[in-house]
Formats: structure tokens, sequence, C-alpha cells
């Protein structure tokens, strides 16, 4: 047998030639054709080529005739560095398995665990050193991975405003956000750019954020500028000039799309360059049809008055949602709303109308869907069939949009100064589903959770938090060395469970002081039971460092298990010493 080799093209045989396999002109697309005496591989590219030995080694030799190739040419998950620091062995480690799942892009969110100079002071003390950079790069690249450094340039800031020698460029008290009216809030962000687009010279698209200035148009000059011009004006101002530093190194710029919106005035995006790549995200959807829209800043959720009385109109309105009639915004919102949120006042609307409005000013448009950090910002464990719904939205939608791709984000934290979310490898089974719905974006549900495994079961018997379930999925789960964490996730449930129960008995007990044998009992009952529950914690919160200990760098898995049962323990305890002054008076 010999083999002959090409590019794009693998060809094994007695008399191997040169090959005539004829490769779909699609994303990654890629054919097999396995033949008594004859093996041949081709693709459109050397990622696509990999993604055909892998299928081969999968199937075996007889696979027979394979053609194959992604719905969507960017597939692409989050890292976001905010919070403890994951240990560089589980970033390499992360790369190969994004790899093995078919996500090509990962978007890198540094904050202050970028390599920075001196001369910046903005690197953090866990931040990557040069050589663990080089590391992590490497690993991407080993796996078909492209990296999308992200540089937040405006708001986000607090990792940098918190230093005194930039104190006085934050837009308020808050020390959240940039101000865009000095000269030296553009200059940091030049420096950083320059500092972090040396780093990654092959990066095609880098991220300049652009969300959530919460404070945007606070101080005097901003002020003075947004009442002549509107605050979006004075975002789109600032923004495009840092849009127009990254396309001339010849990158192309991808902003978060939030403010569009939440200023009211979507056609800020024309100000900007067309080399502009534009990201829409969305956490929330995960049915086809809403019956509200997201809307102004602080962000409100506006839908048709009619829908008031009759709230199975509205699925999963956010418990904390504040409802708007669309009737009463100015005829020109309620115009643009209607146009990109079709039959808004007849119980339907698009999940994502954001998306359609963008492609329709011929933007690119990146889609986001959250697979962590969207449940709450100190939860142990996400809500992983709202999240793969998320997803699997997006994957479809951004398809039939004609978008680049989407990107899976993984929060780590809401902002440097809020509690650390779930951890990562709690959510890797999310991120394989993404690739699998990033691939093929019509997998159905029966396939994809029969190739995540009996796991993903015991995932959504964890998120039920029901004490049945719960026990169903530790045995599930059994001896199975990729349950761990998940048993560790389930106790949690429980724990939390057995600490409201205990906390609520032991609040009746305190107020009610009740007298006489039976109350004694009672009280002593509650007494140990809350004992027996902080033991527990203490043993949970050991353990689940233990698990995690080679994720993170550092002290870090110590600290997350302490901010996991922070609350439960501190409730806990003080009802505890309660009941002990309690008893003794």
């Amino acid at each position: 047998m010999r083999t002959t080799a090409s590019p794009g093209r693998i060809v094994v045989g007695a008399d191997p030639g040169p090959g005539g396999l004829v490769v779909p002109d699609r994303p990654e697309g890629h054919a097999i054709a396995v033949t008594a005496d004859r093996i041949e591989l081709a693709a459109n590219g050397d990622r696509a080529l990999g993604y055909a030995a892998a299928t081969l080694a999968d199937r075996g030799l007889d696979c027979g005739r394979v053609v194959d190739f992604a719905d969507l040419e960017l597939r692409g998950a989050h890292l976001d560095l905010k919070g403890p620091m994951p240990a560089p062995g589980y970033l390499a480690g992360l790369m190969d398995r994004l790899g093995r799942w078919r996500l090509n892009t990962v978007l890198v969110e540094y904050e202050d665990k970028f390599p920075y100079s001196e001369r910046l002071d903005l690197a953090g003390k866990d931040a990557l050193d040069p050589d663990q950079l080089r590391d992590l790069l490497a690993a991407a690249q080993r796996n078909g991975i492209e990296v999308i450094p992200l540089v937040q340039c405006l708001g986000h800031k607090e990792y940098a405003l918190q230093r005194p020698r930039y104190w006085d460029l934050a837009e308020d008290e808050r020390h959240q956000q940039l101000c865009p009216s000095r000269p030296g809030s553009l200059k940091l962000v030049e420096a950083q750019l320059a500092e972090v687009l040396a780093a990654h010279p092959t990066a095609r698209l880098v991220h300049i954020g652009g969300d959530e200035p919460w404070s945007l148009g606070r101080c005097a000059d901003c002020r003075a500028f947004a009442a002549e011009h509107g605050r979006a004006r004075l975002w789109t101002r600032y923004v495009r000039r840092v849009a127009e530093l990254v396309v001339a190194t010849g990158r192309r710029p991808v902003v978060w799309d939030d403010v569009l919106y939440s200023e009211r005035d979507p056609s800020c995006v024309d100000e900007l360059p067309p080399e502009t790549v534009m990201m829409a995200w969305e956490y929330a959807a995960y049915r086809e049809r809403t019956g509200h829209v997201r809307w102004g800043n602080p962000p409100q959720l506006v839908a048709a008055a009619g829908l008031r009385a009759a709230p199975d109109a509205l699925p999963e309105f956010p418990e904390d949602g504040v409802l708007a009639d669309l009737e009463s915004l100015p005829e020109h919102e309620q115009r643009l709303l209607r146009a990109i949120k079709y039959d808004l006042d007849d119980r339907g609307g698009h999940p994502f109308p954001w998306l359609r409005g963008l492609t329709a000013r011929g933007r690119t448009v990146i889609g986001a869907s959250a697979a962590r950090g969207a449940d709450g910002e100190d939860v142990c464990a996400p809500r992983w069939g709202r999240r793969l719904r998320n997803i699997a939205l997006w994957a479809r939608h951004a398809r039939a949009a004609g978008a680049l791709g989407v990107v899976s984000t993984a929060w780590s934290a809401y902002s440097t100064v809020s509690p650390p979310t779930e951890p990562m490898a709690g959510v890797e089974s999310l991120l394989a589903a993404s690739g699998h719905l990033y691939w093929n974006t019509a997998t159905s549900k029966e396939r994809l959770e029969r190739a995540l495994g009996p796991v993903w079961l015991a995932l959504r018997w964890i998120e039920r938090g029901e004490p049945h379930y719960l026990t169903a999925a530790q045995a599930l789960l059994g001896r199975r060395p990729d349950g761990r964490l998940p048993v560790l996730l389930a106790e949690h449930a429980r724990l939390s469970t057995d600490t409201e129960r205990w906390a609520k008995a032991a609040a009746f007990h305190l107020c009610a002081g009740r007298q006489g044998p039976a109350g004694e009992w009672a009280r002593d009952e509650t007494r140990s039971g809350v004992g027996r529950t902080l033991v527990a914690w203490a043993d949970w919160r050991t353990r689940f460092a233990a698990e995690l200990r080679d994720d993170y760098a550092g002290a870090g898995a110590k600290q997350l298990a302490e901010i996991k049962s922070a609350e439960a323990v501190h409730r806990l305890r003080r009802l505890a010493e309660d009941l002990d002054a309690g008893g003794r008076g």
C-alpha cells in the first residue's frame, strides 16, 4: 500500500493516483471514499481534512462514502478570564476538547489575565506569563481553532479603573466605564490593543467590546454632548475611533450590539466602519415565539398592551421583568419594533429581532448564545435544558439569517467585582452540544442526547432539584469517572434544599418561642439539623475544591468552593447562634 498527499487530499492504496473525490463548496466541506483497495480523503482545507480523518477513525473502514460540511462557518466558544484563573493545563486540555467537538473559534476575554507590560501595569497577580500565553495559542492552533482576542474599549473596565493611575479616566464613581470624552481613554485602549495584537499576529477578528456602558453620559463633558447629539452618538463617536484603530492593522473589529437597541437607535451601526462585525447576544430566548422584546437603557421589556391580560402570550417572561406597553412608545420606535419583531401585538415575534435588523443593514453578524453565566451570577450549576434550547435556537436562526456563525458565551463572572459563576467544567457538555448544533443546525434532540451520553440525562435530573431526581442522578452517575463533578453539583442542590428547610424551621422557633417539652424537642431537632447541614457543607466544600484543584490556578478551586457555600453557611451559623442564645435565655 502506498500513500500520496497533496493540499486537501490524502489517498492510500496499491495505486493511489491523484484522487477524484469532489468536495462540497461549503464551510469545512470534506469527503471520504473507502473501497476494498483504496482510501481517499478530500477536503477544502487542512482543518476540514482533519475532520475527515477523525470521521474515518470513528466510523472505521466500513464507512463507505461520506460527504459532510458545516452549516455555520464560525463555530465558537467563549473563554472569559475574569474571576478565579483557570490553570494553564486545563486551558490546553479544553482546546483539545473544543477541537474534537468541531468548534473552530475561541473568543478570549483576557481582562487582567493578559501579560501586559509593566508600562501599562494592568496584569493581575495570576495573569498568564508570556510562555503560558504562547502555549495556549499554540494549543488552539494545533486544534484548528482561531482565537479572537477581546479588549474592552469602554465598559467592564473595573480591572483597570481600580488602579489609582487610571482613576481619572473613569466616567463616574462607579469606576466601571472609561470616559469616552477623555483622550486618555482612547490612548489606554490603543496601548492595550498594540500589545494584545502583537501576541496574536494571525488574528483576523478583534473584539473591542462596547457593551453595557452603565455610566454613559454621566460626566459633565459627556452629558453636554449627549444633550445635543444623544447618548447613542456619544457611544458611536468613541467606538468608531477604536474600531478604526483595528481596521488600520488589517483586522476586522467586532462589537457587541446591545447599545444599539438599549439607546433606541439601531441606525448607529451605520456610523461604524464597514469592516465592523456586529455580535448580537440574546441569552434568555429559547422559544420560537416571544411576545416581548428588550428595549431602552436600562433595558425594559416591551409588549403590546393587550398581552397584559394574556400572560401565556409572554412565554418564559423573566421573574424580575417589568413590562412596558408598546403603544406608550413614540411612533417611530413603534414602527421600528413592528418592522423587526413581526406580529408583536399578536402573541408572536422573532426571538432574535436584532439579528434580522443588523443583517438587513448589510452587516456581518455573529450570534452569541450562553452556555454559562446566564442563570444567575452566583449559581453553582446552570439550567442545562434552558441553555441547550438557547444554543439550538441560535444555531437555527443564525443559519437562516446568513450569519457568519455563533459563539457560545461562558461568563466566569458578571464583572470583576461580582461573584464567580458556575465552574467551566460543569458546562462542557453544553460546549460539546454547541459543536454538534453549529455543525448541523438540524440535529435532533434525540440524536444530540445520544451523543452527549448518560451524564447529560443526570444533569437534567439535577436541574429539576427534586430529591428523587437528585437520588436518581447520583445513582446513574455512580462510579463513572466523568460523574464526580455532577455528583457534587447534585449534592449542592440537595444541601441548598436542606438549608432552606432548616432555616425556615429555625426562624419559626426563634419567632414563636414555643415552651414546654414538645417545643424544646422541636428546637433541639432543628438545632441538630442545622448542625448536621453545616457539617455536610464543610465536607462538600472540601471535596468540591479537591475535584476542581487541577482546573484552577493557585487557590482558585478553594476560593470557588467557599463562595458557592458561603451564603448557606453564613445563614445557618447565624441561626445556630441565635438558637443557642434563645436556649440559654
